[in-house]
């Protein structure tokens, strides 16, 4: 007898009735209820701490709330949603998804983000957010992030259980409903205060010596395109230059006014490639934070697994610069 696989549908049986399916129930959106985001960030709590720099563990917890990430895109590149409403495109990706997954499920639909010149805004992994806090904080501190963003990091200082406060600043308007959404579900409301400003809006001693610790990951430049509004930073700033006096400096220095004295700052952020063209971010940053104040600790990298489907041995890292007021 044939050890051979028996199937009765075969794969473009399969993608086409997949096809049809998505193509009536829409784009399939990362949705958890509310009992398993809290399940999964208990997870995340228990996870070992030499584990959580690479766990992906409460990643679609955010992603629930955030449906508006998947219309976010890196220059140049469309977004996940703009790839699911072409038909060809669509059609490859499930073809993709079976191939690599073997099979498509109401939710799996992996390939989209790579498809056809597809890149999606990335969120911060609430794991490796855990992480930093869970090394770096001290259990009640008050934390800034002036890059709140999808909610990754606010999902890892939940999960941190340092009992603390998230005092988090972002100017989109849709991002920051969503975290209070977010945080609201998740009985969490009572320990954040958010900040719906861009951050060099604000004044700078709004939160003068009031936090403890300060961890962000800013926009890398003009990398990624997370929203329309004329408050984000790629639109504000339509060069280098004048992105770095009009929005980096002034981050830092509302940082800098934040912290207490003695208080760790650490930034995620590197340098970028935009167009065949590299944009130096990291030796601004500290050459700006040091200016201010700050004395530079360290820079850390650390390694992160392959990207799924990437055949390929190096391995991709998440580069900190910790600070100290």
């Amino acid at each position: 007898m044939s050890t051979s696989e028996q199937i009765i549908y075969n794969e473009d049986d399969i993608v086409e009735s997949s096809f049809e399916y998505f193509r009536n129930k829409g784009y399939p959106y990362p949705e958890i209820p509310i009992h398993v985001c809290m399940q999964e960030i208990n997870k995340l709590t228990n996870t070992p701490l030499d584990k959580l720099i690479k766990t992906n563990v409460a990643y679609s917890v955010p992603d629930t709330y955030h449906r508006h990430r998947f219309e976010g895109h890196a220059i140049g590149m469309k977004s996940p949603i703009e790839t699911f409403k072409d038909d060809k495109s669509l059609r490859k990706a499930l073809f993709m998804t079976y191939k690599f997954n073997k099979s498509i499920t109401t939710q799996s639909l992996s390939k989209i983000n790579i498809t056809n010149g597809t890149q999606a805004c990335s969120n911060f992994r609430p794991g490796f957010a855990c992480y930093i806090y869970k090394t770096y904080c001290k259990y009640d501190d008050v934390v800034l992030d002036t890059s709140t963003g999808y909610g990754g990091r606010l999902i890892g200082f939940i999960a941190s259980n340092i009992n603390g406060k998230y005092i988090g600043v972002d100017p989109s308007i849709k991002t920051h409903l969503a975290n209070l959404k977010m945080a609201e579900d998740l009985k969490f409301i009572d320990r954040i205060e958010l900040h719906n400003s861009p951050v060099e809006d604000l004044d700078k001693n709004l939160l003068f010596e009031k936090c403890n610790f300060a961890f962000t990951s800013p926009p890398y430049f003009c990398k990624e395109f997370y929203a329309d509004e004329n408050t984000q930073s790629h639109n504000r700033y339509k060069t280098y230059e004048e992105w770095i006096s009009g929005f980096l400096q002034p981050m830092i220095e509302f940082q800098y006014n934040s912290l207490k004295d003695g208080s760790l700052n650490i930034i995620n952020i590197a340098d970028v490639k935009i167009k065949n063209k590299m944009y130096p971010l990291k030796e601004p940053t500290i050459e700006i934070a040091e200016k201010i104040g700050f004395k530079l600790q360290e820079i850390k990298d650390f390694a992160l697994q392959n990207r799924m489907g990437v055949k390929t041995k190096s391995v991709s890292s998440e580069p900190v610069i910790i600070f100290k007021k």
